[in-house]
């Protein structure tokens, strides 16, 4: 399948999905290919937690928290705590790259799964800072987030292994 960020029709659940399958496929474009000793460098001295595998690893507890926390109502998970907000980060050194993109896969098709069933106009099942956002804004929310980390893996690809494009 091509990767795209055009909808097969244009109401508003198909386009908002699109986008959301769109950024992650580019994150995991990104990702794929490369080898452990790449996927762990750190070359951003102000960012030194940031790793290829690392802001993979971000993505895929980010969409869980949103997802299966905050829209679902679902158990915490995630690996970080009030002490150490960035452990997500920290604990992909110690995973392989392979171990990364399959969790982040395995999110995906956990988050689709629940989001499929819900109406965009739905309320989560949890606030988030004394805010009841609905389904609608929480899938507009990774949108936003996964796209933004997708310009961090454009940079950290780069300077990995000399990797570009879209």
């Amino acid at each position: 399948m091509t990767r795209t960020d055009t909808p097969s029709r244009f109401d508003e659940r198909t386009t908002a999905m699109t986008l959301l399958r769109y950024v992650r496929e580019t994150a995991l474009a990104k990702a794929e290919g490369l080898p452990d000793d790449l996927a762990h460098a750190t070359p951003l001295p102000t960012s030194p937690l940031m790793s290829v595998a690392s802001v993979v690893n971000h993505l895929r507890w980010n969409e869980h928290y949103w997802v299966e926390v905050v829209v679902a109502g679902g158990e915490d998970r995630s690996p970080w705590t009030a002490e150490n907000p960035d452990v997500d980060f920290e604990v992909a050194a110690q995973m392989t790259m392979d171990e990364v993109l399959t969790g982040y896969r395995q999110q995906i098709a956990a988050s689709d799964a629940i989001l499929s069933g819900l109406d965009l106009d739905a309320p989560t099942a949890r606030p988030r800072h004394d805010v009841q956002p609905n389904v609608r804004w929480v899938v507009a929310h990774l949108v936003e987030e996964t796209a933004r980390h997708n310009g961090h893996l454009d940079v950290l690809r780069e300077l990995a292994d000399g990797e570009v494009g879209d």
